[in-house]
């Protein structure tokens, strides 16, 4: 009987292991090795592209996203309607397909006296069949860049799927606004590793 018992709970251990390995892979990070990173304290936002079919996904990550960056204390973050102010005046608005012109971005940045800009895209943001229940999926990827030169200070995406109901192993859905957290957690974290 304890036998039978240990071989449940090994195999019980080895599938958890392979559902969290399968939900959660880590995030991609580039860090440019020219760059100094102690240069870039003071940043301003550009909301993410959104390439999804959910209206509102850009904004979710994007608001994520900052929290996060924010609790690491080493950005301060313009406010980002200051800095959609400066855009406004200097004709910087997005066009039908929510792309802000590079050359606008630059000007704003430098009128504010920033020395990156965050921006990114959110990709995937959508429910996805798996077995008998949907579960949701995000993706997106998110860079910095350095206002003077244009050239990318760090970038990096993440993927995260959600877990699918497993009983045995008392799995749940995540919602959206979980999963959104633990990538946007995964991949800051990534960055205070590898940038800071």
């Amino acid at each position: 009987m304890r036998a039978m018992l240990a071989s449940w709970a090994r195999r019980a251990a080895l599938a958890a292991l392979l559902v969290a390995a399968g939900c959660a892979s880590g995030p991609r990070l580039y860090v440019n090795s020219q760059a100094d990173l102690t240069f870039y304290k003071k940043i301003a936002v550009v909301p993410f592209r959104n390439l999804t079919n959910e209206r509102f996904a850009g904004e979710r990550v994007t608001r994520a996203f900052l929290t996060e960056l924010v609790m690491t204390e080493h950005y301060e973050i313009v406010d980002q309607n200051e800095f959609a102010a400066v855009l406004d005046k200097i004709g910087g608005n997005p066009g039908f397909e929510g792309i802000y012109d590079p050359v606008k971005v630059k000007d704003a940045a430098t009128q504010i006296q920033v020395t990156g800009v965050l921006r990114g895209t959110v990709t995937e943001y959508t429910m996805q069949r798996n077995g008998t229940s949907d579960i949701p999926v995000v993706s997106f990827d998110a860079e910095l860049i350095d206002v003077a030169t244009s050239n990318v200070v760090w970038r990096g995406s993440v993927v995260r799927r959600g877990k699918g109901r497993v009983p045995l192993l008392g799995g749940g859905e995540r919602t959206y606004g979980q999963l959104v957290q633990d990538a946007t957690r995964a991949l800051v974290r990534q960055i205070e590793r590898e940038a800071f």
